[in-house]
């Protein structure tokens, strides 16, 4: 869990987009999460950083540098085969490491701390090789998520997500309300107001926000093709700080840590798959009819394989992991339907697996 030595900063393009402009008003709110998910799996952490299977950092770089050679002699790997090696990568990455981190004399060893460093960029240019010289798939994408994901064996969080199946299962059970597109954002940001003036100080009022929240969201959905370009940037501030609101609470020792991250991860991963399959309903039902509405579903279909990181996909459920898979397979005749629709050619889309794959290899 923790990256250590070899934490690097991602990749925020893909094909001159900016990944992260879905996100950019949620930074505030990325920061609230990032405490509490530090809070949560603190004791964690600490326990694997002193675990090594090196005595010396020497042993560490050698070992690193075997493995370069390893990796360097493989070539067109199919994309199993390649989870395996990544894994591998990041197995080998904890133990050095952790060596490293226990190491009590830096200055006598620094020579090799910059022999690993610089071993590992090339372990990572190593693999970005392997990722591109094969075409993959977005649900290619996906499955690389969820089997390097370092918390994909983690059987207290999986734990935690059995826990919280019931409610999230219910949510589906409430259908969404029947009022015109202005009638449903209208209510949706005078539900957020009031939560803003209540706030959320407990478990039962996250929930209640979170079922609440839910009705409108997906109602809001029912409208996507005229709202999906519209500026709803009041919505999205405010949500934002409902959810600083759960984590504030957190923080204060109101809502324990590891529900306010759970649910809330839960709550993220479903209006992810819910946008997902409206806008695959909207294209199959020829919703999609202007150029604007199609360049904005398409943004709207790469958000799971852009916003979903490895703790993300570890707390899917399995109807989630499934549902995503089969949207996955669609993806790529979605959106050339939507090119056509805008009006375009392009197909550079295709090569977005691959660079998609890239970029989660930048922060191992």
């Amino acid at each position: 869990m923790c990256k250590g030595l070899f934490k690097v900063k991602s990749e925020r393009k893909i094909m001159g987009v900016d990944v992260i402009s879905y996100l950019k008003k949620q930074s505030v709110l990325a920061k609230g999460v990032a405490v509490c998910f530090a809070i949560f799996i603190l004791a964690s952490c600490g326990e694997k950083t002193g675990n090594s299977m090196f005595q010396a950092v020497k042993n560490a770089a050698d070992a690193y540098r075997s493995y370069l050679s390893e990796v360097r002699k493989e070539e067109n790997l199919p994309t199993e085969r390649l989870i395996e090696k990544i894994n591998d990568w990041q197995s080998l990455r904890d133990s050095v490491s952790a060596c490293i981190a226990k190491d009590t004399a830096n200055c006598i060893h620094a020579n090799y701390e910059s022999e690993i460093r610089g071993l590992h960029d090339s372990l990572r240019i190593e693999f970005t090789r392997l990722a591109l010289e094969k075409s993959r798939t977005f649900a290619d994408v996906l499955l690389i998520k969820e089997k390097t994901s370092q918390y994909r064996q983690d059987t207290e969080l999986a734990q935690a997500v059995t826990d919280a199946e019931s409610f999230f299962r219910s949510l589906d059970s409430v259908a969404p309300c029947h009022g015109n597109a202005k009638q449903t954002v209208s209510a949706y940001q005078s539900f957020l107001a009031n939560t803003l003036k209540s706030g959320i100080d407990s478990k039962d009022k996250m929930l209640a926000f979170i079922q609440e929240e839910d009705w409108l969201f997906r109602s809001f959905l029912s409208h996507l093709p005229k709202l999906a370009d519209a500026d709803l940037s009041a919505i999205t501030r405010d949500t934002e700080k409902c959810c600083l609101s759960v984590f504030q609470s957190a923080e204060d020792g109101k809502i324990s840590y590891r529900d306010a991250l759970i649910y809330t991860a839960r709550r993220t991963n479903r209006r992810i798959i819910l946008n997902a399959l409206a806008c695959r309903n909207d294209i199959n039902q020829g919703n999609v009819k202007t150029e604007a509405q199609a360049r904005a579903y398409v943004w709207m279909l790469l958000q799971p394989y852009v916003a979903l990181d490895g703790f993300s996909v570890a707390v899917l459920s399995d109807m989630e992991r499934t549902t995503l898979h089969a949207v996955a397979d669609r993806t790529p005749q979605m959106i050339a339907k939507l090119n056509k629709t805008a009006g375009t050619d392009n197909d550079q889309w295709r090569v977005l697996p691959g660079v998609l794959i890239k970029i989660m290899l930048t922060s191992i």
